[in-house]
C-alpha cells in the first residue's frame, strides 16, 4: 500500500483512459485506478475507447488486446497515428513474443501480462509516470527558453534527459542520440531475475541495488560508449565510432565481469547475471535490439544475442501476419470444418468413438491445425474455433450413438464459457453429456491453473467424460491426473508409432497402460498406423486404437 501511495504522488494529476471489455478485469482494476488517479475514463471496447480518446486529451491509455469491435493493437495504431507521443500500455493474457514485438513496432510504451501482478503493474505505472514527468519537463524547457536565463534552461534540460534514480541518461536522451545521422551500435542489457531481488530485499533496497548496478556499469563503461537507463532493470550502451565486432568483444568481457563481481550494498551481497543484445545500423535500432533480445531471452538467460536481418523471429512474424489474414477470412466465411477419426475397440474391432478434429478450408485446400492453432491463439480466437467445433460436432452426432471427443485448450478453460456452452448445446441437440469426451492436453493436468482443474471436475459432475491427450509427452503429474478421475488416457503417438521396433517406447506405453488401469481410466493408443503396431498395442491389453491403420480423419458426407 505504501508503494501505491508513493506512485500516486506521480500519477494523481494524470488523466487516464482505461479500455477493457472484460467486466471481471474492470472490477479488479477500477478501485486501484481510483487510488492512483484523480481522473480516469473507462471504455468497454476498442471502438468506444477510440471515440472517447478523440473527445479529450489523456496522459495515459491502458488497453486490453482482445476486444470486440476494435482490438488493442488496432486502437494502439490509431492512437499513435493521432499522437505519436501518447503513452500507451498494452495488457494481455497472452505471453507471446509475437504480440510483444507487434506492440513494440507500433510504439507501445509497456506490456503487462494477465493476471496482473501488483509489483509488475506498479513498476509499469511508475515508469510511465516518470516518463510523462520528464517529457513535461522537456515541454516546460521549451516554454521557458525565451523567459529564463541560461542556467535555468540547462537545469531543466538535465532533468529531462537524466534518469531520476541513477542519474544516468534516460530513454528520452537515447532517442535524441538515435535520431542523429550516422551508423551506430546499440547494446541492450537486462538484469536477469531482478524481480526476485525486489521480492527478497524489498523495492526500496531494490532501487538502491539498481543504483549500485548503474554505478558498476558506469565504472566499466567503454571509452566510445554512452550509458543509459531505459527503465526498471534495463540499461543500454550506444556506440557511434565502433564496429559491431569491437562492441561484441566488449560485451563478452563485460558479461564475464558481471558474473565475477557481486553487487554489495551495506550488508546485502547480490550476485547477478544479465542478458545482452546488440544491433547495428542507422535507423530502427531500438526495435532491432529488442527483437534480438527477445529471441535471446527465449533461448535462455545470461546470454548475448546479435540482431540479424531477416531474423527468424521476423520471418515467423511475417508468416503469422499472413496466417492472421487467412484465419480472419476463414472465421468470417464459416470455413472451419470438423473432420472425424474413428476410435476402434481392440477386442471387437468395431468403431465405438470418434475424435473431432478441426480443419480449415481455404482456396480449395484443407489446412491442418499446425497451420492455424498458434495464430488463432495469438489472435485470441482459439475459443471461437472451439465453439464452432462443439456446435458442428454436436449437430453431426445428434442422430448417432457413438461417443465423440472434442479438444479443449487451456484458453477455453481460462475464458470460463465451457460449462454453459456445452450444457446449452447438449439440450439443443438432445445429446447426453456422457457421449461427449473432452480431450485436454497433458499440460492442463500437469501445470494448469487451479480454476481450470475445478472446471474440469465440475464438467465431469455434469456427466461429460474427460480424456488426457498426448499423455507421456510432458512431465506428467500423476497425482493430479488421479484427482481428476479421468475416463480416458491417450498415450502420446511418439511412443506408439515405433512400439513394434523400439523397446523403450514399448516399456513407456506399458507403464502408462498399467498406471491408467490402476486409476480406472480406459487407454487409447494414438498413431496406430500398421498391423505390427496394432498387434503390439493389443499385446499390452490397451482397450482402444486410433490411427491410419483403421482410417485417416474424414470430413462428414
Amino acid at each position: 500500500m505504501n508503494k501505491t501511495l508513493d506512485i500516486k504522488k506521480k500519477t494523481h494529476n494524470l488523466k487516464l483512459l482505461y479500455v477493457e471489455d472484460d467486466e471481471f478485469s474492470r472490477d479488479q482494476m477500477i478501485p486501484i485506478f481510483s487510488i492512483l488517479f484523480d481522473y480516469f475514463v473507462v471504455a468497454v471496447d476498442g471502438l468506444e475507447g477510440w471515440e472517447k480518446y478523440k473527445s479529450e486529451n489523456f496522459d495515459l491509455v491502458i488497453t486490453d488486446i482482445k476486444m470486440p469491435n476494435m482490438d488493442g493493437i488496432e486502437l494502439l495504431k490509431k492512437i499513435k497515428k493521432s499522437n505519436s507521443n501518447q503513452k500507451v500500455i498494452i495488457v494481455s493474457a497472452y505471453n507471446s513474443g509475437v504480440y510483444l514485438l507487434k506492440a513494440i513496432r507500433e510504439g507501445v510504451d509497456d506490456f503487462i501480462l494477465k493476471p496482473i501482478e501488483h509489483s509488475q503493474f506498479n513498476l509499469a505505472i511508475e515508469k510511465i509516470a516518470i516518463a510523462i514527468h520528464n517529457e513535461n519537463l522537456q515541454f516546460i524547457y521549451h516554454e521557458e527558453l525565451e523567459k529564463e536565463v541560461e542556467n535555468k534552461t540547462q537545469e531543466l534540460m538535465q532533468q529531462a534527459v537524466r534518469d531520476t534514480l541513477t542519474g544516468l541518461y534516460n530513454r528520452f536522451k537515447l532517442h535524441l542520440e538515435l535520431s542523429k545521422q550516422g551508423k551506430k551500435v546499440i547494446v541492450l542489457i537486462d538484469v536477469d531475475n531482478f524481480d526476485t531481488i525486489n521480492t527478497c530485499y524489498g523495492y526500496k533496497n531494490g532501487d538502491l541495488i539498481l543504483n549500485e548496478i548503474a554505478k558498476f556499469l558506469n565504472m566499466n563503461l567503454h571509452d566510445e560508449a554512452m550509458l543509459f537507463r531505459l527503465g526498471h532493470d534495463e540499461f543500454s550502451f550506444l556506440f557511434k565510432n565502433s564496429t559491431l565486432k569491437e562492441v561484441h568483444d566488449y560485451t563478452i568481457k563485460l558479461k564475464e565481469l558481471i558474473a565475477q563481481k557481486p553487487i554489495m550494498y551495506q550488508d546485502i551481497v547480490v550476485n547477478f547475471t544479465a542478458t545482452i543484445a546488440l544491433a547495428e545500423g542507422e535507423k530502427d535500432l531500438l526495435r532491432d535490439v529488442h527483437i534480438a533480445f527477445n529471441e535471446t531471452r527465449s533461448i535462455g538467460k545470461n546470454r548475448i544475442g546479435i540482431y540479424k536481418y531477416n531474423h527468424l523471429v521476423e520471418e515467423k512474424q511475417k508468416q503469422i501476419q499472413l496466417n492472421m489474414k487467412i484465419l480472419r477470412y476463414v472465421l468470417d466465411n464459416d470455413c472451419v470444418i470438423p473432420y472425424f477419426q474413428p476410435i476402434v475397440n481392440n477386442k471387437t474391432k468395431k468403431i465405438e468413438k470418434y475424435e473431432c478434429l478441426a480443419r480449415i478450408k481455404y482456396n480449395n485446400e484443407i489446412l491442418l491445425p499446425y497451420f492455424f492453432i498458434e495464430t488463432a491463439s495469438l489472435m485470441g480466437v482459439l475459443s471461437d474455433i472451439t465453439r464452432i467445433m462443439i456446435d458442428k460436432s454436436f449437430a453431426h452426432f445428434q442422430d448417432m450413438e457413438e461417443q465423440f471427443s472434442i479438444n479443449i485448450s487451456e484458453v477455453d478453460l481460462n475464458n470460463l464459457y465451457l460449462k454453459d456452452y456445452l450444457v446449452q448445446k447438449s439440450k439443443k441437440y438432445s445429446i447426453n453429456p456422457n457421449r461427449v469426451v473432452l480431450e485436454v492436453l497433458e499440460s492442463v493436468s500437469t501445470i494448469g491453473a487451479q480454476k481450470s482443474l475445478e472446471q474440469l471436475i465440475e464438467l465431469k459432475q455434469l456427466g461429460f467424460k474427460l480424456s488426457i491427450d498426448d499423455f507421456g509427452a510432458q512431465n506428467s503429474n500423476f497425482e493430479r491426473v488421479h484427482s481428476l478421475k479421468v475416463d480416458f488416457i491417450k498415450i502420446d503417438g511418439s511412443f506408439i508409432k515405433n512400439i513394434d521396433k523400439d523397446q523403450n517406447s514399448y516399456y513407456v506405453a506399458k507403464t502408462i497402460s498399467i498406471f491408467s488401469k490402476s486409476i480406472g481410466a480406459i487407454v487409447i493408443a494414438e498413431y496406430v498406423h500398421s498391423k505390427e503396431v496394432y498387434e503390439k498395442v493389443c499385446e499390452l491389453s490397451i482397450e482402444y486404437s486410433q490411427g491410419y491403420y483403421f482410417s485417416e480423419p474424414l470430413e462428414s458426407t
